[in-house]
C-alpha cells in the first residue's frame, strides 16, 4: 500500500497502513519503534498531518510541552495536527451533575454513575496495577449502569470490558507484538533479573519495586487537558487556527477512510476532546 505523508505517534494497535505509524513498542510491522520520549526520528518540515490518541495524557506536562513542538517541526507549513485525549471539562462537568443527582435522588444508577466518573478523573492517575478500580468495575457481571459506561468509553470500553470479563480471548482484543531473537534474549534476562530480586530482597521491598516499574509502564496518567489547556499548549508549540472538532469532523482529507477516531460508525473513545491546529 502505498504511504501517505501522514504521521501517527503512538498508536498501539490503532493505526492504517497508509499512514507513518510509531510508538514506542511496534505492535506490528507496519508500526516503527521509536522514544517518541527523545523526539521524533523525522527531518523538518515532513508530513502533511500529524495524529496522536490518548497519549499527550501519559507523559508529564514538560514532555508534553517538547512532544507537540516535535509535532510542529515535523510538520510542513500548514500542515494539520489533530490531537485526541480525555477531556477534563467533559468528565468534571458530569460529575458535578451526578454529584448533584445523588444528593437529590439517590438510587442506583445515579450512585453508579457518579462513582464512575470518579474512576475517569483518579483511577488512571493513582492505581498500581493493571486495569486498577476501572478493570475491577468492568469486570462485574452484572453492571447496573452498563450503558452509561459504554456511551462514556465507547469502543475501547467494551473491548476492555470483555477483556476484563473473560467474554472474550486477550488475542481478540489485542493485536501481540511480533519480536525478534534479541528482544527474546533480553526479556529472558529481565525475567531472570526479576527472579533475583525477588528471592534477594525483603517482599516490601519487592512490592515496592514492582509498584515503580508499572508506574513508569505507560499505563498511568500524569496530567489531563481541557480545551482551553490544550489549545494553550498547540499555541506556545507554535500553532494556529486551533480549533474544537468532532469525532466524525477533520480537515484532515478524507478523515473517515482511515477510522481512527470512529470505526464501523461508532466512535472509539466518545467522552474525548478532539483538537487541530495548523502550523
Amino acid at each position: 500500500m502505498e504511504k501517505l505523508n501522514y504521521l501517527n505517534l503512538a498508536c498501539g494497535t490503532k493505526y492504517h497502513e497508509a499512514w507513518i505509524n510509531m510508538d514506542m513498542v511496534s505492535s506490528g510491522p507496519s508500526v516503527i519503534q521509536c522514544d517518541l520520549l527523545k523526539g521524533i526520528s523525522f527531518p523538518d518540515n515532513t508530513f502533511n498531518v500529524v495524529y496522536h490518541s490518548q497519549f499527550i495524557e501519559h507523559v508529564t506536562r514538560d514532555k508534553a510541552n517538547f512532544i507537540t513542538k516535535e509535532c510542529c517541526r515535523v510538520l510542513k507549513p500548514g500542515g494539520i495536527i489533530r490531537v485526541v485525549t480525555p477531556d477534563l471539562e467533559n468528565i468534571v462537568r458530569n460529575y458535578l451533575f451526578y454529584l448533584e443527582k445523588c444528593i437529590s435522588e439517590p438510587n442506583e444508577i445515579n450512585m453508579a454513575n457518579y462513582d464512575w466518573l470518579l474512576l475517569e478523573m483518579y483511577d488512571q492517575t493513582i492505581r498500581n496495577y493493571c486495569g486498577g478500580e476501572m478493570g475491577k468495575v468492568l469486570g462485574k457481571e452484572n453492571l447496573p449502569n452498563e450503558q452509561f459506561v459504554f456511551d462514556r468509553t465507547g469502543l475501547s470500553g467494551q473491548n476492555i470490558r470483555k477483556a476484563f470479563s473473560g467474554k472474550q480471548d486477550a488475542t481478540e482484543i489485542v493485536q501481540r507484538v511480533k519480536i525478534g531473537p534479541g528482544e527474546i534474549i533480553h526479556k529472558i534476562i529481565r525475567k531472570l533479573g526479576r527472579i533475583y530480586l525477588k528471592a534477594t530482597l525483603p517482599r516490601k521491598d519487592t512490592e515496592l519495586l514492582e509498584i515503580g516499574k508499572f508506574r513508569v509502564s505507560g499505563e498511568i496518567h500524569y496530567w489531563m487537558y481541557d480545551s482551553f489547556s490544550l489549545s494553550r499548549l498547540l499555541k506556545e508549540a507554535g500553532f494556529k487556527d486551533i480549533s474544537r472538532k468532532t469525532p466524525y469532523e477533520s480537515d484532515i482529507p478524507n478523515w473517515s477512510v482511515y477510522e481512527l477516531d470512529v470505526k464501523g460508525g461508532a466512535v472509539i473513545d466518545p467522552a474525548s476532546l478532539f483538537m487541530e491546529a495548523r502550523k
